[in-house]
């Protein structure tokens, strides 16, 4: 998104100056739209997270819809998916995954109700969002569908012809734009980032555990999963929501499994068709089930929600435990009255939810402990988390107007440095300045001829140390960065002029 604002180039991913085509455009292009469009009011960073809240927006809305008509409380559905643990942290993270869970929202909307246009729309964002696994899963359940009556309609199977007819936009323009500008970057990117997330040729981490999410979903989709599963018993797929929600998960599920590489993050898509079957739960669920749910929500969320005031009290008056001091060291509590006012309306908020149904209780209770986390403990968080400070501190004593190469780092790693020091990728490769990133305190193997001028990390950070070293001016004319400074190395080096 930075790039697209600074390079006004639409077509190609980039990031800190090289090509990133991992995935497709479409989150980037609505990140650097909410930021062109609220520059005059919010920095850049928090602008582009205005692109999470749209398109999480737009999944809570389509959950609702897809309910509405076939749940007594079709409210349910989206209050329920808002409130699985899982879905709680990725929902405000600026990542490409919140554009598919849109995407597969309005599609399995379309699919609900034999609209073409919204199957084509959903397929098409969650085409452009992380490529070809959120169209490949709608067509899979589309197909799947027949095998009940319900769908087995004409109006269903006009709906593919509209659909594919709304889809095709969005499959063709930007990858042959793409394929016209560099075929090579079209074949990373359509063979190597997709087909390659099934055969492990992308090299995309995870784990090779075709039982993961079948593991990870005890946590990552409660409160969910439990009602849904007193949805399908008491159900019995006698009624057509039970069948579209449970061929939408179990057609899902089998092909996340299926992949070479699995990630928590991935199953996201899987909590849609849970959460309207636990929506559909929600409407006999007995006593016995209901009552551990209540309570935890409630008895939970206030006995952590206490322990994140007083916690935050006691620290504001003095109180530094090791394990404090440890993940945070020389943080330093201010008073902000904004974020103090922001924590008092969500904990009243929450008081007024008692008498709610458990759907909305549990949200409450999500909302508490996430609303004071990201307002009294926000400071303490981001002292250690954030890259800003001690990109400052690099800045100080890099020489003004030198460049600068870059070895080892992160995609996120470049990101920041981008961001924050102006470092990019495709420069001169005899710039007298080195940064490396190495995963312990240990300095890096040099050759002769580098003097280090700079070594930092985020505060309590032992896994993320960076070294600058400024090249020795006697030994210009014999620039070596070392043995592992290799072509590769080399081609993803960095240069450019302090910003």
């Amino acid at each position: 998104m930075y790039h697209i604002l600074q390079a006004n180039d639409w077509l190609v991913p980039t990031l800190a100056g090289q090509p990133f085509v991992e995935k497709p455009p479409l989150f980037f292009w609505t990140a650097a739209f909410f930021a062109n469009a609220t520059e005059v009011f919010l920095p850049l960073h928090d602008a582009a997270r205005l692109a999470t809240a749209f398109y999480v927006a737009l999944t809570l809305l389509f959950a609702y819809l897809t309910a509405k008509d076939w749940c007594e409380s079709p409210l349910a559905a989206p209050l329920i998916l808002a409130g699985c643990l899982g879905y709680l942290q990725h929902a405000h993270q600026l990542i490409t995954d919140n554009a598919l869970m849109a995407g597969m929202a309005i599609g399995l909307y379309g699919l609900a109700r034999s609209s073409g246009l919204a199957l084509g729309v959903g397929a098409g964002i969650a085409f452009l969002s992380k490529g070809l696994l959120g169209p490949g899963l709608l067509g899979l359940i589309a197909i799947g569908l027949l095998v009940f009556r319900e769908w087995r309609t004409r109006a269903y199977l006009r709906s593919w012809l509209v659909a594919l007819a709304a889809f095709l936009p969005w499959a063709v323009i930007w990858p042959l734009l793409l394929y016209r500008h560099s075929p090579q970057l079209f074949h990373e990117w359509f063979w190597v980032n997709n087909v390659g997330r099934f055969t492990g040729e992308a090299g995309l981490g995870g784990v090779l555990d075709h039982t993961h999410y079948a593991k990870a979903l005890v946590w990552f989709a409660f409160p969910a999963w439990p009602l849904a599963l007193w949805g399908l018993w008491h159900d019995r797929l006698r009624t057509p929501r039970v069948q579209f929600g449970l061929l939408a998960f179990v057609v899902m599920m089998a092909v996340l499994s299926f992949a070479s590489s699995a990630r928590t993050l991935y199953g996201l898509p899987l909590l849609l068709p849970l959460a309207l079957l636990a929506s559909v739960g929600l409407e006999s669920v007995p006593e016995w089930l209901a009552r551990p749910l209540r309570v935890l929500a409630a008895a939970g969320a206030a006995l952590l929600g206490l322990v994140l005031w007083l916690g935050w009290a006691a620290v504001f008056a003095g109180w530094a435990p090791a394990l404090l001091e440890a993940y945070s060291p020389g943080f330093v509590p201010r008073l902000e009255p904004i974020a103090l006012a922001a924590a008092a309306a969500v904990t009243a908020l929450w008081l007024l939810s008692w008498r709610l149904a458990l759907a909305a209780r549990w949200l409450a209770g999500v909302t508490l402990l996430w609303g004071l986390a990201m307002t009294l403990w926000l400071p303490w968080l981001d002292h250690a988390k954030s890259y800003r400070g001690m990109i400052a501190e690099m800045q100080r004593v890099r020489p003004k107007g030198e460049c600068v190469n870059a070895r080892d780092l992160t995609e996120p790693q470049r990101a920041m440095f981008h961001y924050f020091a102006g470092i990019r990728a495709g420069g001169k490769q005899d710039c007298p300045l080195l940064l490396i990133h190495t995963s312990s305190a240990k300095p890096p193997a040099l050759a002769e001829g580098w003097q280090l001028r700079w070594q930092g990390t985020r505060p309590g950070d032992t896994k993320e140390v960076f070294w600058l070293y400024e090249r020795v001016r006697s030994v210009a004319a014999n620039y070596d960065p070392g043995p592992e400074f290799s072509s590769d190395a080399r081609r993803a080096g960095s240069c450019s002029m302090p910003s």
